[in-house]
């Protein structure tokens, strides 16, 4: 028996001498290492395997320090070695899986590089002293000092490592004063980010996204990085539904690979998503103070629970609604929250104008007496919306700010009795109908910023007593840059010759736009003056321009002209279940998706796509146009081989085109919809079959490299 466990444990040793062995000889060799695809795993189970050598080791350098004599009947040879062998083993494993993952990108070298050379020397070392057990007996004063040094080394690789994944300090933080604890604000002087937002990224963002572990490229230490953002863009785009990346990611499903923070990590509270939603819709300002917000504002509430603060909070002589009610009525893009957590008061906050519907404020009619705030900005909301809103007696502060309301039907407004605040900038509204809120029992603040009133217009409002006009900063002196123009068409697709209609907030404004993908410019391109005729699938960009003012940002749009009438689908096989829309209506539904993957409007596959279109009565086809989506981020990359195959049925098809789309050479930051048109021969066909091939292998400079692509598909137009 004793023969057998010597041997057992020989083995070991011998598995951690080679493992040692293979990990210097890469480390030597490390600039020309390639980590093939089926390795990676082995890398990702570092976090994994790394605490049982580190506890193994500890507690034999422990026992060794604590050993005064040989014949302390603390001491068991045969115990001892059996961990010390078994703590080599696996600090080798933990070394070699930690020098695979430190070969994956959004790490920095600094950190990494101490982390990486302290793992391999204390696995070098455990297989050192396991050989040399028997010069270094415990009760020896050497023994004692290797033990105690082998926890130095081990303390110090550990705090790095856990620099590496969780922040700075990480380890010695506890044992010294706590900032966030010590550090205290006036409220007057608070500031939304300094004081609210920033704190909310240190906790749960920047442990991922620091100088020494940048995932995605985005470091998030200074308000220059956040600015800057990330391999996939910017964080925030107040001219997308969705608010861009960093909210679009916060509201993405749990066991979504691209929620953040990812899963096993601290989640955001509702509380900080409102926060961190207002921040970015008021503009991401990082000198907004907190005092300069309404008492309404969910963000004030959040800085009162968070800062203190000596002022008392409104009281409320209504009940609070059903706690069931307000679940009910929450949705992914419609927030219903309490003011604050004894409050009955609700403010309700909309964020995707893509899916906004007018009946989603009729919806809120059973929570009509607990509502005091709601946000609307940005929302397409129309002059009729305003008789829904006036049915919301206990509506305090109402933001309008950016939708489509021209003012006609503002004096319904007047019905809310205690109606204090309202915002209507970057609006239509006119002097005559602004004038008439002097009228309204209650109302104190009126915010009217970029909304087209002259700058004596709005003097003479900012002259009136009744109520305080916040008008913004104008100066003669001063160039601001235009809002880019609204394209009026809600859907991308288009019936043949079909028409599309701009506007601008701004009065006098000029749009010129392109249909041929060219950026518009203040000369040359056409002038919007009457709805633009579409007759083939077109990409319109237009600017806004007016005297005093610098150009706007171009907005672009892809229009398609749907195509003959498909009055069935099959699809070969089914989607992955993730990104499954509508199964084979998705292609024909004449609804072109967001470019978001998650919008429920995609196909996606991570394999061949192949379509079957049928046509009752046979037709007379000569182009076929396949809406696809690039992410390459998100891995989906543009088809390898697309064919498009026509004939009378099923069984006697016959190849008309094919195209070999150009695979990305690089990284392409962002999302884009992508079109790929397969013309041919005019002829008869009642069935057609539509192929596109995914990438087998993602490319040596994708992260995911050796990985399959996926293929992303919403319509399918035949012409």
């Amino acid at each position: 028996m004793r023969q057998y466990v010597s041997d057992w444990k020989g083995l070991i040793f011998n598995i951690a001498f080679f493992l040692n062995g293979l990990l210097v000889f890469l480390l030597i060799f490390e600039n020309r290492f390639q980590v093939p695809f089926w390795m990676q795993a082995m890398g990702r189970m570092h976090p994994l395997v790394l605490h049982f050598p580190l506890v193994v080791l500890i507690l034999y350098s422990i026992w060794v320090i604590t050993i005064e004599k040989p014949e302390s009947t603390r001491w068991n040879a045969d115990v001892a070695d059996t961990l010390l062998v078994i703590g080599a083993l696996t600090a080798a494993v933990a070394a070699f899986s930690g020098f695979v993952l430190s070969k994956e990108d959004g790490y920095e070298s600094g950190t990494l590089l101490w982390h990486k050379w302290l793992g391999v020397a204390i696995s070098l070392m455990s297989l050192a002293w396991y050989g040399m057990r028997k010069s270094l007996m415990p009760w020896k004063i050497s023994s004692k000092f290797v033990a105690v040094a082998f926890l130095l080394v081990l303390f110090v690789g550990g705090h790095l490592g856990g620099n590496l994944t969780h922040g700075e300090d990480f380890l010695i933080s506890p044992l010294g004063p706590s900032e966030v604890e010590n550090a205290s604000v006036a409220f007057e002087e608070a500031q939304v980010y300094e004081h609210l937002v920033k704190p909310v990224f240190e906790q749960k963002c920047i442990s991922c996204h620091n100088e020494e572990k940048s995932k995605g490229n985005l470091q998030m230490q200074t308000q220059a990085l956040l600015v800057k953002g990330g391999k996939n863009g910017v964080l925030w785009d107040t001219t997308k539904a969705d608010l861009g990346l960093l909210i679009s990611r916060i509201h993405l499903p749990l066991d979504d690979k691209k929620h953040m923070p990812p899963r096993g990590k601290v989640q955001l509270t509702e509380e900080e998503v409102v926060l961190l939603a207002a921040w970015v819709k008021a503009g991401s300002r990082f000198d907004l103070k907190v005092s300069s917000l309404s008492g309404q504002d969910p963000v004030y509430a959040y800085a009162q629970k968070i800062l203190g603060g000596n002022r008392t909070e409104e009281q409320y002589d209504f009940s609070a609604a059903d706690a069931d009610e307000i679940k009910k009525l929450n949705s992914t893009y419609r927030l219903i929250k309490s003011l604050s957590a004894e409050s009955p008061a609700l403010y309700v906050n909309f964020y995707n104008s893509a899916n906004f519907k007018s009946e989603e404020i009729e919806g809120l009619m059973p929570l009509k007496d607990q509502i005091v705030s709601m946000d609307l900005s940005k929302m397409p909301l129309k002059d009729g919306d305003l008789k829904t809103l006036a049915k919301f007696p206990e509506l305090r502060k109402l933001i309008l700010n950016f939708t489509d309301i021209t003012g006609s039907t503002l004096n319904e407004l007047k019905k809310l009795e205690k109606l204090r605040e309202l915002s209507l900038s970057g609006t239509a509204v006119k002097m005559a109908q602004v004038k008439s809120l002097e009228t309204f029992p209650s109302l104190k603040k009126v915010f009217i910023w970029s909304t087209g009133l002259s700058t004596s217009e709005l003097a003479s409002l900012r002259k009136g007593q009744k109520i305080a006009f916040e008008t913004g900063f104008r100066s003669d002196t001063v160039i601001l840059p235009l809002s880019p123009p609204t394209i009026v068409n809600e859907g991308q697709i288009l019936a043949a010759d079909g028409l599309v209609s701009m506007k601008h907030q701004i009065p006098q404004t000029i749009i010129r736009y392109t249909l041929d993908g060219s950026e518009p410019d203040s000369i040359n391109s056409f002038v919007y003056n009457k709805p633009i005729p579409i007759a083939k699938n077109t990409l319109l960009k237009a600017r806004a321009y007016k005297v005093g003012w610098y150009g706007s940002k171009p907005v672009n749009r892809m229009f398609f002209i749907a195509g003959l009438h498909v009055d069935s689908v099959r699809l070969a096989k089914p989607a992955d279940q993730r990104y499954a829309g509508k199964a084979g209506a998705t292609l024909i539904d004449g609804i072109k998706s967001e470019n978001e993957q998650n919008s429920g409007k995609w196909l996606g596959y991570n394999e061949d796509f192949q379509s079957y279109l049928f046509f009752k009565k046979p037709v007379r086809a000569s182009r076929v146009t396949l809406s696809m989506l690039r992410n390459l981020g998100g891995s989906i990359f543009p088809p390898t081989r697309i064919e498009v195959w026509g004939g009378a049925d099923e069984k006697s098809l016959k190849l008309l085109k094919v195209i070999n789309p150009e695979m990305p050479a690089k990284d392409i930051p962002g999302v884009e919809s992508m079109l790929f048109e397969a013309s041919f021969e005019a002829q008869q066909v009642s069935c057609m079959k539509v192929v596109a091939k995914h990438l087998t292998k993602l490319p040596a400079w994708h992260t995911g490299k050796g990985n399959k692509a996926w293929v992303f598909v919403d319509e399918v137009f035949v012409n």
